[in-house]
């Protein structure tokens, strides 16, 4: 008689059964998008393309007249960039290794997606909004070069001005900034947004875009504290390339080993800066 025989073990017959089956026996059943999430997602993207076209016309006005810059808070200003910098750049190839290999569903495909687009606009952003090459090229082929050039024309024909880069208009509405630019906040927002509001998306899946969004905040400020050539402080936020197009015209004065020379250099390079913007720089050493 088996009446004291142990009986079988369940739990190591269930074990067993999992292990027969395979990884395609499984299939990931993924939440569809929300439509309510999508049309709130693109509500907040029309209403920031309206905002930007609000705000332009009193920008150029807002932006003429002295403005101050604080060398100090520059210098804090590139420091903090650096950091910035160096996150994103460390963050290029992460997202991808992280999908390698694994059962991807389309919802972290979409979030991998705009994390990488909205990682490699910033990259381009900070590159180029403290690139000051540009302008120390300007200001040496427009004012230096040129005023001696103009002494013997005949003999500097071969070298030419193009009207685009003379006109004074153009060069402010450069500095209204550009969508294409704040749209890498714009990304940012959207991704957050969509991880609060019901749908696949999770907060795990935007974790850079946080982190990116912690980081343009720091900057930003310190941004705000070295030059506003606006008065509104949300404006800057909400549209970076606003923020950060001016920069680039106050670097040049922190480069005292090549650049600053005297004070005769510094009355010729806010000449300079009045001319092409409009903004009298006041210096805060």
């Amino acid at each position: 008689m088996n009446l004291f025989k142990n009986p079988p073990d369940e739990s190591v017959n269930a074990t067993m059964e999992e292990e027969i089956y395979n990884e395609e026996d499984y299939v990931v059943v993924e939440e569809p998008l929300n439509t309510a999430t999508m049309g709130t997602i693109i509500s907040l993207l029309g209403t920031l393309c309206v905002m930007r076209y609000m705000v332009n016309s009193g920008i150029i006005q807002a932006r003429r007249g002295e403005r101050l810059l604080n060398l100090r808070a520059l210098n804090e200003l590139t420091q903090v960039k650096d950091l910035f910098s160096t996150y994103v750049y460390c963050a290029v190839f992460q997202p991808i290794y992280a999908i390698q290999g694994y059962n991807v569903t389309g919802a972290e495909l979409f979030a991998t997606i705009t994390n990488q687009i909205c990682v490699f606009a910033w990259i381009w952003i900070l590159t180029d909004a403290f690139n000051l090459e540009e302008v120390k090229r300007y200001f040496k082929y427009f004012v230096q070069i040129r005023t001696e050039a103009k002494e013997d024309m005949k003999r500097f024909r071969w070298l030419r001005y193009s009207k685009t880069n003379e006109n004074s208009v153009f060069e402010w509405r450069s500095l209204l900034g550009s969508i294409r630019v704040d749209c890498s906040l714009w990304i940012a927002l959207m991704n957050i947004l969509a991880a609060w509001l019901p749908g696949p998306i999770t907060h795990r899946h935007v974790t850079h875009t946080y982190i990116i969004l912690f980081f343009w905040a720091v900057t930003h400020h310190a941004c705000y504290r070295a030059t506003a050539w606006t008065s509104k402080y949300w404006v800057t936020f909400i549209f970076p390339s606003i923020a950060l197009m001016p920069v680039e015209y106050c670097l040049p004065l922190m480069d005292t080993a090549d650049t600053v020379e005297d004070l005769e250099f510094m009355e010729q390079y806010r000449e300079f800066v009045i001319d092409r913007t409009g903004v009298e720089l006041i210096v805060e050493v």
